[in-house]
């Protein structure tokens, strides 16, 4: 598939295989500047192992990545992170770091662990707790905040780190109904701000309906289809996918349906 605007990543021809497994043959896809772009998928697709190739944490012996153009062979992990950030889905902190010193870590990959915070640092990192509406815990130990809060710190660290791209895995997956909304509301706005790509693994079809520009759909480590909410979430597709049967309940002056599943069928 084509696209208007320019290429935040693209991989090429990917072959990869786990344990003399083949799970990527080929596998070409790209991923557009300035969307929320939303992989999914059953288990097993392969939707987080793209996402570790794309990250630089599994190699690939056939095919190629590039980020904004760059071959991600040739950048080093700090060049990479100034491009890419990773907020996973989930994280444990160790020792008792306040939420503004763990957003401080986005930094890093501008400085290095020994430096000291510049004022631009400082109020980059302010910024960011205040995109994710944690201002008012910043001077709190990390271990204390509720999930919600959590994931919204690590989401917090991502944006410190200023990178172009910010790559989720299934963040919300852990969370009650109103922390999911609330962290992909967050994220969304992101991208209509024009501050990151988004590209997220995301389970729920009904989040991925409402929020996403872009949907790439996998299974068995094949890309199915890749497009618009409409034109990827239809019921003759997720039913195949997924082996369900499900209703597809159009939404008045929308193309982002609401999905739902038949669950004693």
């Amino acid at each position: 598939m084509k696209y208007a605007t320019p290429i935040a990543a693209e991989v090429k021809s990917l072959d990869w295989s786990y344990q003399s497994r083949p799970i990527f043959q080929k596998l070409t896809t790209q991923f557009p500047e300035g969307l929320f772009i939303s992989i999914i998928g059953p288990n097993g697709s392969g939707k987080t192992t793209l996402l570790k190739h794309l990250l630089g944490l599994l190699h690939a012996p056939v095919g190629d990545i590039t980020i904004f153009t760059e071959n991600l062979k040739n950048l080093t992990q700090r060049e990479l992170a100034k491009r890419v950030s990773y907020v996973p889905q989930q994280s444990k902190i160790e020792y008792d770091f306040t939420v503004y010193e763990c957003v401080a870590m986005g930094r890093y990959a501008h400085g290095n662990r020994l430096a000291i915070l510049s004022p631009e640092d400082h109020q980059l990192i302010q910024k960011s707790l205040q995109s994710m509406e944690l201002s008012h815990v910043s001077h709190r130990i990390a271990t204390e905040l509720s999930g919600g809060e959590y994931q919204r710190m690590l989401i917090a660290r991502a944006l410190a780190q200023q990178s172009r791209i910010i790559v989720l895995d299934e963040p919300v997956s852990h969370l009650d109904i109103h922390n999911q909304k609330q962290i992909l509301r967050l994220l969304r706005q992101l991208v209509d701000q024009k501050v990151a790509t988004v590209l997220c693994v995301l389970h729920d079809l009904n989040a991925v309906s409402a929020f996403s520009d872009l949907v790439i759909m996998m299974r068995s480590g094949i890309i199915v289809a890749e497009g618009t909410v409409d034109q990827v979430l239809t019921k003759k597709r997720i039913e195949s996918v997924y082996n369900i049967t499900v209703d597809i309940i159009p939404v008045k002056d929308s193309t982002r349906p609401v999905i739902i599943p038949q669950w004693r069928e």
